[in-house]
């Protein structure tokens, strides 16, 4: 095997990051993609991903947030949706609501918002309202003293 060079078969990392914003770009406007993005620079609107976001140090994003995982080490003005888990580093700073399987959040690391959590963070129950709770698995409630 040469230097470099992967076996064939061996599988890619499916969140290789594909997309890169610089720290000087300043983008308005939306961004989706099937592939990871890391962002340095500023957005302001919604960032999508089928992979993972990671927000830089320099990062910030004005608008909400959607991926696998997601690692914060910049700002997000904005609510944060993950099918896995999210990450808040020591300079990180998360204002909005959080919805994720797993939360991470280091000393340091800023969280102002409501968080919804575990397997079912980001489906919708019952009703249709998030966070509802389906009549069927209500326990009996009285009111009798």
């Amino acid at each position: 095997m040469a230097w470099g060079k992967k076996p064939e078969g061996a599988s890619t990392n499916r969140d290789a990051i594909e997309n890169v914003l610089g720290r000087s770009c300043l983008i308005r406007g939306d961004l989706t993609a099937e592939g990871a993005f890391r962002i340095d620079g500023t957005i302001e609107g919604s960032v999508e991903s089928r992979g993972a976001v990671i927000v830089g140090e320099t990062g910030v994003v004005r608008g909400s947030v959607r991926g696998t995982d997601i690692v914060v080490a910049g700002t997000v003005e904005g609510n944060v949706t993950c099918s896995g888990h999210l990450e808040i580093l020591a300079k990180g700073k998360v204002d909005g609501d959080i919805d994720a399987r797993s939360v991470r959040i280091e000393t340091g690391g800023v969280f102002c918002g409501t968080s919804r959590m575990g397997d079912q963070a980001s489906a919708l129950h019952g009703d249709g309202t998030p966070g509802a709770i389906p009549a069927s698995s209500r326990g009996e409630l009285s009111s009798a003293a």
